[in-house]
């Protein structure tokens, strides 16, 4: 029978209407860029049969939460169950997903009043783009009455900061406290070793959260292998070691070594050890500083530190 408990008429064209729930797809189904990931397979072994039922009651407990409500709204906030009663009433329509422009347009058509409530940061739906309505699609409201809509502002942006200097770790901190997602990448450099270099994109970029932001990191100085020095004269060993980014360190003198004065008899580190650039090598020289005073007093002058 017309109008009864059961079905409802819609206003539009008289035939019946059942008042259950619309299914409307979720944000994600709408604006997905891509088909969420399968669900990786359930471990076998104990515990999986209370993990289901866990989950099981979970689901329970979410539909009985939102049909409740839903069912409350649908009985004594918005009637819809007598349209035949008062056929003026206009069913809403869906509008979420829909561009601002095609929702009023929807609206427009039935002589309900497009209005907007609020604007959401969405990182997959477009600036525009309806996110949620109120009163539900499905509902009955009378002519002129308003549809509040949520639209999408679009994904939430920041600016990449300068962490050139920070170490990884607090330069990771910093970015992900702004929604990103970082990942790291290595490479040698003058920068102390641990210290961020910089960011790709670079600082100073605009980007959407969430992202992922490349992290660079210094490994340090290039490494380089010590030269052979002994049996060379010392006056030669700054120049050899400076052609391979190194540093010639403390001079010692052996005055009981056999070699002529002011030659090479040992050094540390041995030749072929590895040393990051700007090292320090340092060497042992034949003789002692009054017969090498020449080659000492050179040092003194050039390097007063020595």
């Amino acid at each position: 029978m017309p109008g009864g408990a059961g079905e409802t008429q819609d206003a539009a064209t008289g035939t019946p209407a059942a008042a259950t729930a619309p299914q409307t797809p979720t944000l994600s189904e709408l604006f997905s860029r891509e088909p969420p990931p399968l669900p990786e397979p359930e471990p076998a072994g104990r515990g999986r049969g209370r993990g289901w039922g866990r989950w099981l009651i979970l689901a329970v407990v979410v539909a009985a939460f939102f049909g409740g409500g839903y069912l409350a709204a649908a009985q004594w906030v918005f009637p819809e169950g007598r349209p035949a009663d008062d056929p003026s009433l206009v069913k809403v329509p869906e509008l979420v997903g829909l561009t601002e422009e095609e929702a009023q347009g929807r609206l427009d058509r039935i002589g309900l009043e497009y209005t907007v409530r609020s604007g959401v940061t969405h990182y997959l739906a477009p600036e525009g783009a309806v996110l949620a309505q109120d009163p539900l699609p499905g509902q009955y409201s009378r002519p002129g009455a308003p549809v509040y809509v949520s639209l999408s502002r679009g994904p939430e942006l920041h600016v990449l900061p300068d962490v050139a200097g920070l170490s990884e770790r607090q330069a990771v901190i910093v970015l992900e406290r702004l929604g990103y997602d970082v990942a790291i990448d290595r490479a040698t450099h003058t920068l102390e070793q641990g210290r961020a270099i910089e960011t790709r994109p670079e600082a100073g970029t605009e980007l959407a959260v969430p992202a992922e932001v490349m992290l660079v990191v210094s490994e340090g100085r290039p490494v380089v292998q010590v030269p052979y020095l002994v049996g060379r004269h010392v006056d030669d060993a700054e120049g050899e070691l400076s052609t391979v980014g190194l540093e010639l360190g403390a001079i010692t003198y052996d005055p009981q070594a056999l070699e002529a004065p002011g030659r090479i008899v040992g050094q540390y580190p041995p030749p072929g050890y590895s040393l990051r650039e700007g090292g320090v090598v340092e060497v042992r020289v034949a003789g002692d500083v009054e017969r090498v005073d020449p080659t000492r007093r050179w040092f003194e002058r050039d390097r007063p530190d020595r």
